[in-house]
């Protein structure tokens, strides 16, 4: 990606750099208190196990192994947006456009036309994720899911001599080319939400590894 965090097609959940592309075009290396670079320290660990177990950077990953994950990543999903819709439905800042955001739709898609009809994923049992039902949880949440779209280009790209898999990776790529885009966006936002506030920094990267733990869990 040229202007988001340097991703590996190894994972489709991803950590940023350290250096940043503000809107406006202007890079900055920001200090260690930085909510950015909070997150990417914080975590580091159970980023790497995901993106060492996931499997999804290999062109040649089984189509049961791929609509197994898809199906896992509906069951984080179907868990995750209900709670973001209560909590950014109505938030003040629309660089954030939380509605934009959404995956499950496209993860129905994707399954159906991997042969998984909507009344089966509606029978699923959701995810287990952390309890918070604040804005910090959202944002730590966001960090997470929205990462995981800038892998997600790579690793459609990897895919996308599959006929066995064509129609379904639009989870991979909701964006197009806006991914990087969208992901400033949201960098910016939580930036001016958390300012210099610690609090609200340490309960967004709880929330962060907490969502790392749950798609890890999920996903294995």
């Amino acid at each position: 990606m040229d202007t988001g965090p340097v991703t590996d097609a190894s994972t489709a959940v991803e950590a940023p750099v350290d250096a940043d592309i503000d809107m406006g075009g202007a890079t900055s290396s920001r200090g260690d208190s930085d909510i950015m670079a909070c997150l990417r320290r914080s975590t580091a660990d159970v980023h790497e196990r995901v993106e060492t177990n996931l499997g999804l950077a290999d062109p040649d990953i089984p189509a049961g192994r791929y609509r197994e994950l898809m199906i896992s990543f509906y069951r984080l999903h179907a868990a995750l947006e209900p709670r973001l819709d209560d909590l950014f439905t109505e938030f003040e800042d629309p660089l954030l456009d939380w509605p934009g955001r959404r995956k499950l739709a496209r993860l129905t898609r994707d399954l159906d036309t991997l042969g998984v009809a909507s009344g089966a994923l509606a029978a699923l049992p959701v995810a287990a994720i952390p309890p918070g039902r604040d804005l910090a949880f959202g944002f730590g949440a966001l960090y997470v899911t929205e990462g995981a779209t800038l892998g997600g280009q790579l690793i459609a790209r990897g895919l996308s001599t599959r006929t066995d898999l064509t129609g379904a990776t639009s989870y991979l790529t909701p964006y197009g080319d806006q991914a990087g885009r969208r992901w400033r966006d949201l960098r910016l936002v939580m930036r001016r939400w958390v300012g210099t506030d610690r609090t609200r920094a340490d309960a967004v990267v709880e929330a962060a590894v907490g969502t790392f733990l749950a798609f890890e869990a999920a996903l294995y």
